[in-house]
């Protein structure tokens, strides 16, 4: 629109330069146009504009405000971070003694579990040790009765003479008719 202006002005005088002086209408329609122009611009492209710069400003006051906020937690994520790292020490003393606890408690408990099973381990060993004992006396007998046994029967027969063999069997018979 200036561009236009600025061409209109130098042609006009140009022409006047080369000729008399303008007429009213070569004078007019220009300042018509021109005010046409200028009314046209404050009516819709003024608020226009004034509407976007206003959109954009509030766009910008949001950002900055946001930024700000988003700035604090930040800083206060900072801080608790930096609260947190001052206090790391105490909180890793307190886990390991806390661990420490928890390894000598179950240190006690499975040191107390392990002697109830070697208690338990003994007892079942000396029953065990018992009961071999008495199977193996049980078969010394067993053994013994039948060595005697065997050893008796040849004594018998070898020294056994017909009446003596005649005289255990009246015996026998009289302790039987005893029992009834």
């Amino acid at each position: 629109m200036l561009m236009e202006l600025f061409t209109l002005a130098q042609a006009w005088a140009a022409e006047e330069a080369a000729h008399e002086a303008p007429s009213i209408s070569e004078l007019l329609f220009p300042l018509l146009n021109f005010l046409l122009y200028v009314y046209l611009i404050k009516r819709l492209v003024i608020p226009a504009v004034r509407d976007f710069l206003r959109a954009r400003r509030q766009q910008v006051v949001t950002a900055i405000e946001g930024a700000a906020e988003s700035k604090r937690k930040a800083e206060a994520m900072v801080k608790d971070y930096q609260g947190r790292l001052v206090r790391l020490p105490q909180e890793i003393q307190a886990i390991e003694l806390s661990f420490r606890t928890e390894g000598e408690r179950e240190k006690t408990k499975l040191l107390e579990e392990g002697a109830r099973l070697v208690g338990k381990i003994n007892e079942d060993a000396a029953f065990l040790a018992q009961q071999e004992v008495k199977v193996a006396r049980q078969k010394i007998r067993e053994e013994m009765a039948d060595r005697a046994e065997t050893a008796a029967k040849v004594l018998i027969q070898r020294n056994l003479s017909p009446a003596d063999q005649s005289h255990l069997v009246a015996d026998f018979i009289q302790n039987m008719e005893q029992v009834r």
